[in-house]
């Protein structure tokens, strides 16, 4: 079945910000926010004629025609202003194939666009009756968040509203972020993921990103194949030993990868779907998590020596095993070992240490 989800909308995004940032760039595969092309798309930096990607014209791939010959229908595409369709356009974006269907659709937050989904789309998917019947697109949908965000005084209470979407509807949530990063950007990552990553524990409502350990040694190999994707692009990977400047976290540290991860989709114009956050929970020596009943990492005190590194070098192999190009990022290791890993992986793995190599 066929499901226009957070992928697509932030293909499109990304294609924006390609526009913007490059003067008459062509792509076949490029749409703008509205998905309207704008005049500029189609015109060369050092001439008024414009460039085309059409074979079957008289003028032939590539060849410059002049300005005038390109009707203007062709140049803008707008919004539909009336029925199901307000606030949309009509024009074609790839679709996403799925195996899912109905109420399973509806639970996945990868997937489910909530009460935006179209008449058609809900006879498609088999959950037509499983929603309430108005249609509310995303537009009204984000207005309806961002006023409970922008009500809500404490940075803490944003974020978990934020991360309630992340959740649920991963569609709305892209949207917010694409539309709203200076904004947006603070409540999901620094400084507030910093006191999201201490109550991980205490807020913990649905499983997000994998988590591997020593009790996991020899099985990493078939670990791997439980997430659900096969197409994996980037991976942000800790243990959890220095999150931001709060020290040891754990396995509380989950929420760095999230968070980071989310900017990179928002941001970046990764596909949700193709993105996965790691903790390689190796013990804590944090006094305080090893005595808390509610913590969910491994309450022994941390891996050293050869067996920390082995248990890294198995993950390593493992998801290299299934994903051979995923890009790995090495975050928030204490200082001890970030430079050590980054040394021994540098020159054979597509891998990249944020704190040494970045901020």
């Amino acid at each position: 079945m066929m499901i226009s989800s957070a992928a697509s909308l932030l293909r499109r995004g990304a294609a924006r910000r390609a526009v913007q940032s490059t003067a008459g760039a062509v792509s076949a595969a490029s749409t703008t926010k509205k998905a309207s092309v704008p005049h500029s798309f189609f015109r060369s930096m050092n001439s008024a004629s414009t460039i085309v990607e059409d074979d079957d014209s008289d003028y032939g791939f590539g060849k410059s025609v002049p300005d005038n010959k390109i009707p203007e229908e062709f140049i803008e595409e707008g919004e539909e202003t009336i029925g199901e369709w307000t606030g949309c356009t009509r024009k074609f974006l790839a679709p996403l194939s799925v195996s899912q269907s109905g109420s399973e659709i509806l639970n996945n937050p990868l997937f489910n666009k909530f009460t935006a989904f179209k008449s058609g789309e809900r006879d498609r998917l088999h959950f037509r009756g499983l929603l309430p019947p108005r249609r509310v697109n995303m537009k009204i949908q984000k207005e309806r968040v961002l006023q409970e965000i922008r009500a809500e005084p404490s940075m803490i209470r944003k974020h978990i509203i934020l991360e309630d979407v992340h959740d649920r509807n991963e569609t709305l949530y892209h949207r917010i972020l694409v539309d709203h990063m200076v904004e947006m950007a603070p409540i999901i990552y620094t400084p507030t993921v910093g006191q999201a990553c201490k109550e991980f524990a205490m807020r913990y409502r649905r499983p997000r990103g994998m988590y591997f350990c020593e009790e996991d040694r020899g099985h990493m190999a078939a670990m791997v194949y439980n997430w659900p994707e096969k197409d994996v692009h980037v991976i942000v990977v800790t243990d959890g030993s220095r999150i931001l400047g709060l020290g040891d976290l754990g396995c509380n540290g989950m929420g760095i990868p999230i968070g980071k991860l989310s900017l990179y989709c928002a941001a970046g114009g990764i596909a949700p779907h193709r993105v996965l956050p790691v903790v390689i929970d190796v013990g804590t020596d944090n006094e305080e998590l090893l005595n808390d009943k509610f913590y969910l990492g491994v309450q022994k005190p941390r891996l050293q020596g050869s067996k920390y590194y082995h248990l890294v070098d198995e993950f390593i192999q493992a998801v290299r095993h299934r994903w051979p190009n995923v890009l790995i990022q090495f975050e928030d290791f204490s200082s001890d070992k970030a430079q050590k890993l980054l040394n021994k992986y540098r020159d054979d793995i597509l891998c990249f240490n944020d704190d040494i190599q970045g901020t």
